[in-house]
């Protein structure tokens, strides 16, 4: 305990609430979600019981001679994306309340806006996407024309998958629709002869659809003992390689490649 108690269990513990789906929605795994949330609450004098899964979280704050003296729960309806600005943001807001004694006004005004805080704009995601994957395509051999040809596959997946993301769509039809898309580049471009070898563009023009995210917090979430919320985005991980594949696979079934 620092000494720095509030009078406002409630309020507190559904700040917390706010705080904690933040980080999920952010991508956090679940021992930040409960390192930072409990920092927070000793900071303020109490003590926090945190119990999460992928998509929810429920709190309980205690305090000495007291009790539980606040219960709450709240949950998300999608399945998690990756904002890592947010995740900055809060876990260093848990420290400036332990070291600097921000009050509790404070802090709530900060948690409040993180949902505001700008992601890239759209264009430079696409086009440093794009670079990414062309760059891949080079580092597993391809040659020029196939870079290019990899970044333009890249850019237009990726942008059939933000359109699909705003609609709404199931996030796995969405992996294999945005899969079969940019594959689907890499097939009309062998098809009209621009490049009769495009198996290192065919390969590296999906690679922006795996969930790195989901694998590493999967495994991080198993060693730190987090069973079941390690499994359930393992196997969500799981379900977007296949995705991909399924992806993969009807693009060379349309080319008669299969």
């Amino acid at each position: 305990m620092t000494g720095h108690t509030i009078e406002e269990p409630a309020r507190l513990g559904n700040l917390l609430l706010q705080a904690g789906i933040a980080l999920i929605k952010s991508g956090a795994g679940s021992s930040r979600v409960i390192t930072n949330l409990s920092r927070f609450a000793n900071a303020y004098g109490y003590e926090a019981n945190v119990d999460l899964g992928t998509r929810n979280i429920s709190i309980s704050l205690h305090q000495e001679n007291r009790g539980n003296i606040f219960s709450g729960s709240k949950s998300i309806a999608t399945l998690p994306g990756a904002n890592f600005k947010v995740v900055t943001v809060i876990s260093q807001l848990s420290w400036d309340v332990v070291e600097k004694k921000i009050s509790l006004e404070e802090s709530e005004k900060i948690i409040n806006q993180v949902f505001d805080i700008p992601t890239y704009k759209r264009p430079v995601i696409l086009l440093f996407t794009g670079i990414a994957g062309s760059a891949f395509c080079f580092t597993f051999g391809g040659n020029p024309l196939e870079m290019a040809i990899t970044f333009l596959a890249t850019v237009i997946g990726l942008f059939f998958k933000q359109e699909m993301v705003v609609k709404k769509y199931n996030p796995f039809m969405i992996t294999y629709g945005s899969a079969v898309v940019a594959a689907a580049v890499i097939g009309i471009c062998w098809k009209i002869g621009v490049e009769n070898d495009l198996d290192h563009a065919f390969a590296t023009s999906i690679l922006f659809l795996i969930p790195g995210v989901l694998l590493i917090n999967s495994i991080i979430d198993l060693i730190d003992g987090h069973i079941i919320n390690g499994v359930d985005r393992g196997i969500n991980a799981m379900l977007h390689a296949f995705s991909i594949a399924a992806g993969l696979a009807t693009v060379l079934y349309i080319f008669k490649v299969l």
